[in-house]
């Protein structure tokens, strides 16, 4: 009995063995990576792709209305009606808040009794002075106390009218925070009204680039995009116009502003959206570039020789950029270029490429 088990725990350990071995010998079947090969470091290479470059600048900035406008009322007292609605479009003349009228036309009723009591004086003493039966100080001071009423008249009956604030342009309202029983007075607005067709973006542009705005004004393209919720909507855009480049800069931000209005807002584009500006002053149409992570830090990159499977080192050059890809000389549009791992590699280095290297690991 104890040599069947014995026999048993044999059998079963030499099974286990067998499978391990099998194992081994499977994977080992599968091509080998010599020891100098698998040393030589992984890269990725590409060549340029054309397309069009665009040289621009890129500013942040927010969206503003041209002309906005608070409207206050010229008297104080209770609000009694208020049609305003913040989002509404109201034409000119419309009315946005009735303010108790009460107190207003019993101060006018007052004002017309004395101006009528002086205009009959005034009249009385008129005749009396052109009949030569009264005297030049006597029709003066009839005059002055009529002209007082009349104006005293007046302005209660202005007063009046003012206790209905009306809209003085035609927009749409951003504002409207007041209600029925509240204040109405000049130190808060009923409503502040904007013309959302004209909208514009008011940027701090750099000092350094002042030549370039001014002078090429005509040739510059204004781009302007509201980044929206990924995955939701897509970004905003619309073109812009410069309508007005200030002549001097600022000395303590050393800044200068440029103001460029919306050419089609829409309904996208709201006063106090951020939003990001690309001014293009260059572009490069069908030319040869490449991602620009391309380059090292020092602006240098590598080349790679389908030959030799090396790469050869090439020294920084300028070139222009986008900020997303930079043009690259055109005697060099066919070759290859690292695009990943040129940091690990020196010039005339054997390497690998990343694709080889996946397909002898699997």
């Amino acid at each position: 009995m104890k040599w069947d088990k014995k026999y048993t725990r044999l059998c079963v350990t030499s099974g286990i063995v067998l499978v391990f071995v099998v194992l081994i010998l499977a994977v080992t079947g599968k091509k080998k990576v010599g020891p100098e090969e698998d040393a030589l470091p992984v890269v990725v290479i590409q060549k340029p792709e054309i397309r069009n470059l665009v040289e621009s600048v890129s500013i942040s900035g927010y969206v503003e209305a041209e002309a906005m406008i608070p409207v206050v009322p010229f008297v104080s007292g209770t609000i009694m009606e208020y049609p305003a609605r913040a989002g509404d479009f109201v034409e000119k003349d419309a009315l946005l808040a009735k303010i108790d009228d009460e107190p207003f036309r019993q101060q006018m009723l007052q004002a017309q009794a004395s101006y009528f009591a002086a205009k009959s004086t005034y009249d009385r003493v008129q005749t009396l002075f052109k009949s030569g039966a009264t005297s030049q100080q006597n029709y003066d001071n009839a005059r002055a106390q009529y002209d007082a009423a009349k104006a005293q008249y007046d302005l209660a009956n202005l007063q009046v009218g003012y206790t209905e604030v009306r809209a003085p342009v035609a927009g749409t309202i951003l504002m409207a925070d007041q209600a029925v029983g509240g204040i109405g007075s000049q130190n808060s607005p009923v409503a502040v009204i904007a013309d959302l067709e004209n909208q514009v973006v008011r940027l701090k542009v750099p000092e350094k680039y002042f030549d370039l705005f001014t002078l090429q004004k005509e040739a510059l393209k204004v781009t302007v995009t509201r980044p929206a919720e990924k995955g939701l909507y897509e970004d905003a855009l619309t073109t812009a116009t410069i309508e007005n480049i200030a002549p001097y800069i600022s000395p303590e931000s050393k800044n200068f502003e440029v103001v460029c209005h919306l050419d089609q807002p829409g309904q996208r584009f709201r006063p106090g959206m951020y939003v990001k500006v690309q001014v293009a002053y260059r572009v490069h149409e069908n030319v040869p570039v490449l991602p620009i992570q391309t380059k090292k830090m020092d602006g240098s990159c590598y080349t790679y020789n389908p030959e030799t499977k090396s790469v050869s080192f090439m020294e920084a050059f300028s070139a222009p950029s986008d900020g997303a890809y930079f043009l690259v000389p055109s005697e060099y549009k066919d070759n290859y270029f690292v695009t990943d791992g040129q940091n690990f590699v020196f010039d005339g280095q054997k390497v690998r490429l990343y694709e080889e290297a996946v397909n002898e690991a699997l």
